[in-house]
């Protein structure tokens, strides 16, 4: 059965990942089951940022749009059910007055926004996430009980099958090469060597770091900036146990370093070094690059001074993730204002990918039920910028990422 309020006809979704996936999903639950969600990959493969991801959900945001999207993905997850989502909360560590002053700020900002926080003394810190906060360093923390972590992985497939449920289907190994237009209007995309036409009436996309590129051969500009990212797991560790997670995951927000238990393993991201952006080309096909010393090992042997777990235990994989920025943080949500029947769910995180699904649905059938003002996520607020422009808005954001402020 096809929704009724507003768009009828064939979506086609290009990507796979946690995003492409809730939008498909999303769709289906509004009653939509002509979507069809094309991906180059296999089934059981994530070579998009999805894969990489180390799962981290954290609600309180310093906009109250990041808030509302990262909210409704949390009721999304935990409704899948599937030990997808593990609701064991976050400790924002403070380690020097100022944190902790706005660590108190931060906790009417969440009961403005509906998310229950405390602050919490060190050694209660130290017994919820042992191994992650030091009590001699800390002073506090903030500690917001519903936020919690993910895995990426089992997540985007719990979300594929509960699109198909619904009448979904997924093409993967179907590559992309181009967007189809006609009178100015997309109608499909070409897929394979052999270029074939599916058409549509709508064409999403989601496809992360490569969406600038299919939005660029129709003369669309999206305003991302891909960036390097490092994070780093410790190697299996005899003390731990296979337990996804059994405590909350950790950010230390003024050293621009976050951490959690991954089973067996710990592991450890930093922000704390100069952003790196690249330009994602149609060549390019995975989001992890090679892992760079020079560009990242001050960062990391930073990070893992830090926090407890890593000060005597080597690291076994040090990953260099890509993922996409834009000059507010917001993610590019809706229709394209140049060319019609092309839309965005872009530049979104698996914090934020649940909300978007159902932003970007609830606009394409025209519910008019948007998780936020669908104008605070156009892809076209930035049409007057220039590419400098959009590129040094959002890698100055880059430190502050994780920021509630």
């Amino acid at each position: 059965m096809r929704s009724g309020t507003g768009n009828d006809g064939r979506v086609i979704v290009v990507g796979a990942g946690v995003v492409g996936a809730a939008v498909a999903q999303q769709l289906g639950r509004l009653g939509h089951d002509d979507v069809v969600v094309v991906d180059s990959r296999s089934r059981d493969v994530l070579p998009g940022s999805t894969g990489l991801a180390p799962g981290f959900v954290g609600q309180l945001s310093a906009t109250v749009e990041l808030t509302a999207l990262a909210r409704d993905s949390v009721a999304t997850y935990r409704a899948l059910g599937g030990d997808a989502f593990w609701q064991v909360g976050c400790l924002e560590v403070a380690t020097g007055a100022a944190r902790l002053e706005q660590a108190h700020r931060d906790v009417e900002q969440g009961r403005r926004a509906g998310i229950e926080a405390r602050i919490v003394g060190a050694p209660e810190a130290a017994a919820l996430a042992p191994g992650l906060v030091d009590p001699d360093r800390a002073l506090g923390a903030l500690h917001i009980p519903s936020d919690g972590a993910v895995d990426p992985a089992l997540l985007t497939r719990l979300l594929v099958e509960d699109a198909e449920k619904a009448g979904a289907e997924f093409r993967f190994g179907t590559a992309v090469s181009a967007l189809e237009v006609e009178r100015g209007r997309v109608v499909g995309v070409r897929v394979g060597e052999g270029r074939r036409l599916v058409r549509a009436e709508q064409v999403v996309l989601a496809a992360g770091i490569w969406g600038p590129v299919l939005a660029a051969s129709v003369g669309v500009r999206l305003p991302m900036v891909a960036v390097r990212h490092p994070y780093a797991y410790t190697g299996e560790l005899a003390a731990l146990d296979d337990t996804f997670i059994d405590g909350p995951i950790v950010r230390y927000p003024e050293h621009s370093v976050y951490t959690r238990r991954h089973g067996r393993r710990y592991g450890v991201g930093s922000y704390a070094h100069t952003p790196l952006p690249i330009t994602p080309h149609s060549g390019l096909t995975s989001a992890e690059l090679p892992f760079s010393d020079s560009d990242f090992g001050d960062a990391l042997d930073r990070a893992t001074a830090l926090v407890p777990a890593f000060r005597d235990t080597p690291l076994a994989r040090r990953l260099n993730g890509v993922f996409a920025m834009t000059p507010d943080e917001l993610p590019l949500v809706g229709p394209s204002e140049k060319v019609p029947g092309l839309w965005f769910a872009e530049a979104s995180w698996v914090t934020h990918a649940g909300g978007v699904g159902r932003q970007l649905a609830e606009m394409l059938l025209g519910t008019g039920r948007e998780v936020v003002d669908p104008g605070r996520l156009a892809p076209d607020r930035f049409a007057s910028w220039s590419r400098e422009r959009v590129e040094r808005a959002a890698l100055g954001h880059y430190r502050g990422i994780y920021d509630a402020h």
